[in-house]
Parts: structure tokens; C-alpha cells; sequence
């Protein structure tokens, strides 16, 4: 899959492009997508303890697992080795308003997609672009959030994974 080149106007940080998908695109998280589906059974999302990292072992290091608290704020539970390798720095126990209080847009941004997922019960997939920590250059990524659910009727942690890609020149 080639990324849209699409650029968006400002700077050379942050997204590019990004859009919604009916279904993922990539294996990595077509395999997650099928995991979660068969976990979660005849509910509408697995419990946090139906997930066990010994069977998803390969997606480990890209996946992060966000608390939902009440008030409408996030908490990062895990954050994966690879992900924090990237980025720097190891959110893990943030709040993803202290994460993004430089950055209200993409504070925004995300808040919008966590919401999105607590809020209709089912897994959301995005694809896109993105100019990664402040290079001239962009990765494309996919992302799965998968709403999990200890009370039956609640999302209470999202489970989503961080895909990272280099584009395929035309």
C-alpha cells in the first residue's frame, strides 16, 4: 500500500493524512482484529483478562492499553517497548492530558478516537501518514483500538496497536 501524499497544511510534525477504515488493511492488525474477535465471544468486547500476552506475543512491543476514567480522561496502562523506542520517553501512567498538553490538537485528535471507540462498543481502524518526531520525513502507520470490557456494558480499557511502516516508493 502506497500513503496518500496528501499534505496537510502547517508544519513538518504530526499527521499528514489520515482516514477510517471499514476493516484493517494490514496483517498486523488483521491478526490482532481476529484475537479480539474470537476473545470476545458472544459479548460485545473480551475482558481485560481474556487477553493474554503469551498468545499475542509478536504484537507486544506495538501495543498500548489506555485506562478509561471517569470525567472523560485517559490513562496509559502499558505502552510497548517499540513504541516507547520511537518515541523517546514511556508514557506509562499518564494521563493523556498531561501526554498532549503541549499539543491540544492532537490531544483532540485522540481524544476524539478513544471516545469514539468507548462510545460505540466496537473496534476502530485508522491508516495515514505522519511526519515522526520531527523528521523530514513520514511513516505510514495503521492503528486498531479494540474497546474491552470487565463489566459486560462498559469500555473500560482500550487495547490498540501502533503499526509503523516506512511508504513504498511509487
Amino acid at each position: 500500500m502506497v500513503c496518500n501524499l496528501a499534505e496537510a497544511a502547517g508544519t513538518r510534525s504530526g499527521r499528514r493524512h489520515v482516514e477510517v477504515l471499514a476493516e484493517p488493511s494490514s496483517a498486523q492488525i488483521s491478526e490482532l482484529a481476529a484475537y479480539w474477535h474470537a476473545k470476545r465471544g458472544n459479548r460485545f468486547a473480551p475482558r481485560r483478562a481474556d487477553i493474554d500476552p503469551a498468545e499475542i506475543r509478536e504484537h507486544m512491543p506495538r501495543l498500548f492499553m489506555i485506562d478509561v476514567l471517569p470525567g472523560g480522561d485517559y490513562r496509559y496502562r502499558l505502552v510497548g517497548t517499540e513504541l516507547v523506542a520511537r518515541t523517546g520517553r514511556d508514557p506509562t501512567g499518564m494521563l493523556l492530558s498531561q501526554l498532549q498538553a503541549e499539543r491540544p490538537d492532537v490531544r483532540d485528535v485522540r481524544k476524539q478516537r478513544y471516545d469514539e471507540v468507548v462510545a460505540s462498543r466496537r473496534p476502530i481502524y485508522t491508516r495515514g501518514e505522519v511526519y515522526w518526531l520531527g523528521e523530514d520525513e513520514y511513516r505510514c502507520f495503521e492503528c486498531g483500538h479494540f474497546p474491552l470490557s470487565d463489566d459486560g456494558k462498559n469500555a473500560n480499557i482500550i487495547l490498540a496497536e501502533l503499526y509503523l511502516y516506512w511508504p513504498q516508493k511509487p
